[in-house]
């Protein structure tokens, strides 16, 4: 789908940034807001906002809505965010002052702090040398860093932390989740087009009890999954 003009403000390709920046993990959780993802599939391109009201300007332009991207706090080291006018648009994400600067010397205008970083979740931040858009990826999902890797991403450390470190109760197979527990959480798979389709999981069709047993879940699956590893999304129903 074609993007109109202000679509592509919103977002758009990101530039190869040499990582340099240091995330540092406060020592306890602080209280965290969500952090919401969204993906392009016409270019391999994800959005990181705090604000809901992008999520469904965005979809409306084409993309996808992949729900919780992570927890970011209500205190903590301050994410900037940058926009590239050219090209048709293009935003970053960076604690860096060094790197705001070196892109504001490209003409990139600065946007000021879009969300924070605290905790003891790590975010990492992963580059793709062969690709013009969605150059940069961000995940706290530590089988998506792996599958990228695979793929010939480069790993470039973690970029941030998140404000809500869930523990990893191990998951289970989206059934009745046993006993009385409410299925509060679920989870989806949108498959790149030209992939077998077969592999894709719809909202709702799995649901789990805690955000951990969902995640645990999406690790397991992203593994067993041939079909690629950045269409994940989970959120609380």
């Amino acid at each position: 789908m074609k993007m109109s003009r202000l679509g592509k403000w919103i977002v758009g390709l990101v530039v190869a940034l040499g990582f340099t920046g240091v995330a540092l993990a406060s020592t306890t959780d602080v209280e965290a807001s969500t952090l919401y993802r969204a993906y392009n599939p016409n270019t391999g391109e994800h959005l990181y906002t705090q604000n809901g009201n992008e999520i469904p300007f965005v979809v409306r332009a084409g993309w996808r809505n992949e729900g919780t991207a992570w927890e970011a706090p209500s205190q903590g080291a301050r994410v900037y965010r940058m926009f590239n006018p050219n090209n048709g648009g293009d935003h970053h994400y960076t604690l860096n002052m060094n790197e705001v600067n070196m892109l504001k010397g490209k003409g990139w205008r600065y946007e000021g702090e879009s969300w924070k970083s605290g905790g003891s979740t790590p975010v990492y931040r992963l580059y793709n040398p062969n690709a013009k858009s969605g150059t940069h990826h961000f995940t706290i999902l530590a089988s998506e860093k792996n599958n990228l890797v695979r793929a010939g991403w480069r790993y470039e450390g973690v970029a941030f932390y998140s404000g809500k470190d869930t523990p990893n109760t191990g998951g289970n197979n989206g059934g009745n989740g046993g006993g009385s527990q409410q299925l509060t959480w679920t989870v989806w798979y949108n498959v790149p087009a030209d992939e077998d389709q077969s592999y894709a999981l719809k909202p709702g069709q799995k649901k789990f009890a805690t955000e951990g047993e969902a995640k645990a879940f999406i690790d397991k699956y992203a593994r067993e999954t041939p079909t690629g590893s950045t269409g994940f999304g989970y959120r609380q129903i």
